[in-house]
């Protein structure tokens, strides 16, 4: 009896059912036409819409489209407006009427053209909205929905995958052991060779973290993983095999279950690296405010004290005979007074808030002017030999910034070298297509324009191969975390280029190292011959002048 009614239910709730969808039957083509004149009469449609409705085209032929249609599934009429056909229109008309429960439909499209209008007809899925909460029985009935069913997803996970591998940074899933049970394929850029130990490995993401940001790291994850809401922070990560610094903003939320367990964090990296470089000019910029405030008020009052003992010692020297005895130490006592003045003033120039203006400026007296600071930073030990010739090089430049970079390639140099290594800086004129620096890696470089060339030579350990191609990177340094900065050469290659120079390098493990400065020269040959053109003639024209009766 329990098995007889359990079956009528069946049957009469198939019948339900399937009346209810025979009511619109799916549609059999996949797109259809229909032309309508400007009053929305057919005066064409395609076979496919006349085998689909059972009617014959010559039947439907001075049919009043709108009237028609409607006959077929009354529902629609709450979606297709009286005059739909005086513009363009579009919408889905779903198969069921109850366009809550179809997932099944047609996609009805409509295109005028002057005074034509032209009906596209396609099977199409619901909306995304309205499909969840859509009947899916009636997609298994008809193939064809299927199909579209698993193309919609074929897309759609397309443009996910498309999304994940473009998007600048790395999504991930972690595990309370610090493992990864998902990362995304940004991780590869970073980490080529390890990137598929971190489901393994919980330990070496940490181990690949700053040193002095490990504790910032689990300090974080001990305070925000209690609850469920999404917090970020940012932390240093070194890359090998150079040991580059990368700054990562991490965003991550808590799994947690109902029950309060936490099973992991879900979440993004984000390279900021560019953001941390802008920031750290931004602090720097203040941090010089702050040392300019307080060196000018220091040395006003060490100048005034130097130009006391200036004074003083000059006095005396004057009083003082040749043969004095004192009169050499005297000498030295005012000479070093002037210099310390001179050191000073210096040292102040290179803190300055805002770069001074640019101007032409001799190449071969500045080089000259900044021995004084190089020898101070180099051991004394080293040997530091020069070579900048005797013709004036003017080039068009920002003196406090070039004074900076020397200092950063002479520091670099002295970190390189023994404590009795050698350190060789000179110049050079260099004419418009002759080669500039020779045994830098690459193709024959020549020089664009009449310039100068500065090159800075020490017979120190040399630089790696591995780290060539990262060594003007921001952050980048081959020293102590504590010794460099990582700015230096990235800071020395900005200015260059600013000043449409070139920059480059080569380098021998165990030989040397030498880096090579190209700067444009403001005054090029040709206006260099004219010059002097013009020299001799108003020279000459003067000569003549006196030797005239």
């Amino acid at each position: 009896m329990g098995k007889d009614w359990l079956l009528s239910l069946f049957n009469d709730r198939k019948k339900l059912f399937d009346k209810d969808h025979d009511s619109m039957k799916s549609p059999n083509f996949e797109n259809c036409q229909i032309g309508l004149d400007s009053k929305g009469l057919i005066v064409k449609v395609s076979e496919a819409f006349s085998s689909w409705v059972g009617k014959g085209v010559e039947e439907l032929i001075g049919q009043h489209f709108r009237t028609f249609f409607l006959s077929l599934e009354n529902s629609w009429g709450f979606l297709i407006p009286n005059q739909f056909h005086l513009e363009d229109f579009e919408c889905f008309l779903p198969l069921s009427s109850d366009s809550q429960q179809s997932s099944m439909g047609i996609y009805f499209n409509c295109m005028r053209h002057d005074m034509s209008v032209v009906l596209s007809l396609s099977p199409a899925l619901a909306p995304h909205d309205s499909l969840k909460k859509a009947f899916m029985g009636d997609l298994m009935n008809d193939p064809r929905a299927l199909a579209n069913t698993l193309i919609r997803l074929q897309k759609a996970e397309s443009r996910l995958s498309d999304y994940v591998s473009n998007f600048p940074g790395i999504f991930f899933t972690q595990r309370t052991d610090m493992t990864f049970s998902y990362l995304s394929l940004g991780i590869k850029r970073l980490f080529p060779a390890e990137h598929t130990e971190f489901s393994r490995n919980g330990g070496l993401f940490l181990s690949k973290i700053f040193e002095k940001d490990r504790e910032h790291f689990l300090n974080e994850l001990n305070a925000n993983g209690k609850n469920r809401e999404t917090f970020s922070f940012s932390y240093r990560v070194k890359l090998p095999p150079t040991g580059q610094v990368v700054y990562l903003l991490d965003v991550r939320t808590p799994i947690i279950t109902a029950t309060q367990k936490l099973l992991g964090y879900d979440g993004v990296l984000i390279d900021i690296t560019r953001q941390a470089i802008a920031e750290h000019r931004l602090s720097n910029s203040v941090w010089r405010e702050g040392l300019a405030t307080l060196t000018n008020g220091l040395v006003h009052d060490f100048s005034n004290l130097m130009a006391g003992i200036f004074s003083i010692s000059e006095l005396y020297h004057g009083m003082m005979e040749k043969d004095d005895p004192m009169a050499n130490g005297m000498g030295q006592i005012k000479k070093s007074a002037m210099q310390a003045q001179k050191l000073v003033r210096r040292i102040i120039d290179l803190h300055r808030e805002k770069p001074a203006t640019r101007a032409i400026h001799d190449l071969r007296l500045l080089l000259k002017d900044q021995m004084d600071l190089v020898a101070i930073i180099i051991p004394r030990s080293a040997k530091l030999q020069t070579d900048f010739g005797s013709e004036p090089l003017p080039a068009f430049l920002e003196e406090t910034g070039f004074r900076q970079v020397i200092l950063n390639l002479a520091i670099n140099a002295r970190d390189a070298i023994e404590r009795n290594g050698k350190i060789r800086i000179c110049l050079r004129r260099v004419r418009k297509g002759q080669p500039i620096m020779n045994g830098t890696s690459g193709e024959v470089r020549t020089a664009p324009v009449n310039g100068a060339e500065i090159s800075l030579t020490d017979n120190g350990k040399g630089i790696p191969d591995d780290v060539e191609e990262k060594l003007f990177d921001p952050f980048f340094t081959t020293k102590e975390s504590s010794s460099g900065s990582g700015f230096g050469l990235y800071n020395t290659k900005l200015f260059i280029e600013d000043h449409n120079g070139e920059i480059g390098f080569s380098s021998e493990m165990g030989k040397g190292s030498t880096f090579y400065l190209f700067l444009p020269l403001a005054i090029d040959d040709e206006d260099d011959q004219s010059l002097r053109t013009k020299r001799m003639r108003r020279a000459t024209r003067a000569f003549i002048k006196t030797r005239k009766p």
